[in-house]
């Protein structure tokens, strides 16, 4: 019994291979692949055309690629290639190799790479009615102009156009895919393993037939994505606010620390490191220049400007009244005028605490008190002037005695006392007076400071406006986008950009 199961079981399969084999040499007893399949000149050939997405490899910035691994959907109808299943033992499909049937030859316009074809020429499914379908896999380079304006924060319109590179529209009529109820299919469909990426969302994935070069129809497939910015975030934007933190507080740090050009000019350096990284990243072209360079510049700017101006606040920093003299424009703008506005305050001369030092503009009167206290002794400093010429014992004092032991004093006639009361009085109010023009100096190159300090705080963190995307969605796109209800912000964006 097993014996006979199986010669009948061989037999079967036999027949049903000589009954296909008997099919096809029907079939393409008088078949040309040459000629198109139109029952008369004047008919076009209705090619559909679709497309399942299975991976998105990655958009090349740099060389304005994107790459994509997809599975073309083609269908048209052969009149050549239809029998009645009945009288080939209930056959309705064959596949036959894509090389012995004609094709519409619909290739890839605008690749980047000049493959134009698919990757592997699968068979075509034929049925009983006539009804051609080829499902072939391509890996496709497309050029895809990348707009750089909102780099890390874009997004991006690559299309791959398709159409027939040896019919024109006279000849055949390219139309879209059919699902299963017999629906136009019109966008791009996802394979069931496709997943994305760690770079890019797919947004949106329409598809539009197009008349091309005038004469020729074709399917254009648009692949809308944006960019996930996490990466550029973290290590590009995050460090270049921080730096320019550092830049800002650069004002901040006070002259006498004498690393104020140091900082400056470490700062622009990281800078220019930054930038080159993103030489690396971004195309080479000059029709948009991305936001993020647009801050590294600016910071740049105002790194630059810094430094310039850290050399003016150390020149006024230094200044004495031997060196400059302080014009009353900049008295009356940088010490009257200016510091109210950003809340400065200068402090004022006090008296001095009892048993703490007095400040320097009181110093003259204070001598002057301890002279008058004691009208028989010489201040220490002008002993020294006249030790040598009006010491009666000719014994030498060190000024630290003779200001612990007032015995220790020189004796003077009176008339002569009173001349170096005022001499002295003369001498400590010129010098107070010099200290506190110096003092001015230094206070000028404080308001400087700390007004750059305001005006790059105000520069480097200006808010973004409302609405940075253009309103011109359809000269940029050329089509519409259906609409849709936004679920979150980044849709309500997409929407605005890419609708009218």
């Amino acid at each position: 019994m097993v014996l006979l199961n199986i010669n009948r079981s061989t037999c079967n399969f036999g027949s049903a291979s000589e009954v296909e084999k008997t099919l096809m040499k029907t079939l393409f007893s008088n078949y040309t692949l040459k000629v198109r399949p139109a029952v008369s000149p004047e008919q076009r050939v209705v090619v559909r055309v679709g497309m399942i997405l299975s991976s998105f490899v990655g958009l090349n910035m740099k060389n304005e690629e994107m790459s994509t691994i997809v599975v073309m959907n083609l269908e048209w109808t052969d009149y050549r290639l239809s029998w009645s299943p009945k009288q080939y033992g209930g056959i309705e499909v064959l596949r036959i190799p894509s090389g012995k049937v004609w094709l519409p030859d619909i290739v890839l316009i605008n690749n980047n790479d000049g493959v134009f074809h698919v990757a592997l020429h699968v068979h075509v499914q034929v049925y009983s009615n006539g009804r051609v379908t080829w499902t072939p896999p391509a890996l496709y380079c497309s050029s895809c102009g990348v707009k750089v304006e909102y780099f890390p924060f874009d997004w991006q319109n690559c299309s791959m156009q398709f159409r027939s590179y040896t019919y024109d529209s006279t000849e055949i009529d390219v139309q879209y895919a059919l699902n299963l109820r017999g629906q136009e299919i019109r966008e791009i469909q996802l394979d069931e393993a496709f997943t994305e990426g760690g770079e890019w969302y797919i947004k949106h994935r329409p598809s539009r037939k197009v008349m091309l070069d005038d004469e020729y129809e074709g399917m254009v497939f648009y692949l809308i994505i944006e960019r996930k910015p996490l990466y550029y975030v973290l290590n590009i934007i995050l460090p270049c606010i921080l730096i320019t933190i550092i830049a800002i507080f650069n004002f901040y740090l006070p002259p006498d620390a004498g690393e104020k050009m140091g900082l400056s000019i470490n700062v622009l350096l990281t800078l220019t490191v930054f930038l080159l990284l993103l030489a690396d990243k971004i195309p080479e072209t000059s029709l948009g220049v991305p936001i993020i360079v647009n801050y590294i510049m600016l910071t740049m700017i105002l790194v630059t400007f810094s430094v310039i101006l850290s050399v003016v606040v150390l020149n006024l920093h230094h200044r004495s009244p031997n060196t400059h003299q302080m014009p009353m424009w900049v008295r009356k703008i940088f010490i009257h005028l200016l510091p109210p506005y950003l809340c400065m305050m200068r402090p004022k001369v006090e008296a001095p605490l009892s048993g703490g030092p007095a400040p320097q503009g009181e110093k003259a009167a204070n001598w002057l008190y301890h002279i008058r206290g004691n009208r028989n002794f010489m201040p220490v400093t002008l002993r020294r002037v006249f030790l040598g010429r009006f010491h009666s014992e000719g014994l030498l004092h060190r000024p630290e005695e003779v200001h612990r032991r007032p015995q220790l004093h020189l004796s003077l006639p009176e008339e002569l006392k009173s001349a170096i009361e005022a001499i002295t009085y003369i001498a400590e109010a010129l010098q107070a007076e010099k200290d506190y023009e110096a003092k001015d100096w230094q206070y000028v190159a404080m308001v400087v400071d700390l007004g750059t300090l305001a005006i790059f705080a105000e520069a480097s963190f200006k808010p973004c406006p409302c609405q940075p995307l253009p309103h011109d969605c359809k000269k940029t796109f050329g089509f519409v986008v259906p609409h849709k209800i936004p679920t979150h912000a980044s849709e309500t964006i997409a929407i605005h950009y890419y609708q009218c």
